[in-house]
């Protein structure tokens, strides 16, 4: 019995890291973040104005026609360029020691998603873990035949 409180313990333990480290981030698409402006017009991928909700030395994923991504930190967009600096290597995944500058024409770019915080992740995965935890210490109470009442 008491191996079984220690190794629950830990689990605990484990469980309660797990939770206070879990601020989950994603790429999300540069439309969806706020404020949702109107369909691109202009026949582009990404509308120019889309580049406006992206904040100086923010981590953006940039999709190109050809299929090719960039990882970038954002430096700025004028005059239908995308300027910004590469900071992770798109197939090893590796973060780049020295940095370097890239420009990409507006007509090359597919998608741009921007590195933010997600309100449904950081909510549901430590929710989750603890629905799990919960689930797995009633079947434990129940397997050592300590009734439980509600």
């Amino acid at each position: 019995m008491m191996k079984r409180k220690q190794e629950i313990t830990g689990l605990n333990l484990i469980l309660m890291l797990i939770l206070l480290i879990a601020g989950c981030k994603t790429y999300r698409n540069v439309e969806k973040l706020k404020p949702i402006t109107k369909h691109n017009q202009e026949g582009y991928y990404v509308a120019e104005s889309e580049f406006g909700k992206i904040k100086k030395e923010e981590k953006i994923l940039v999709e190109l026609t050809d299929g090719k991504e960039f990882f970038l930190r954002y430096v700025s967009f004028s005059e239908k360029i995308l300027h910004g600096k590469v900071w992770k290597d798109d197939k090893t995944s590796m973060i780049i020691n020295e940095p370097f500058d890239l420009q990409i024409p507006l007509e090359k770019i597919k998608n741009v998603r921007v590195w933010k915080p997600n309100t449904a992740l950081t909510i549901g995965i430590p929710l989750g873990i603890l629905g799990v935890t919960v689930l797995i210490g009633l079947l434990l109470i129940e397997s050592e035949g300590i009734g439980i009442s509600w």
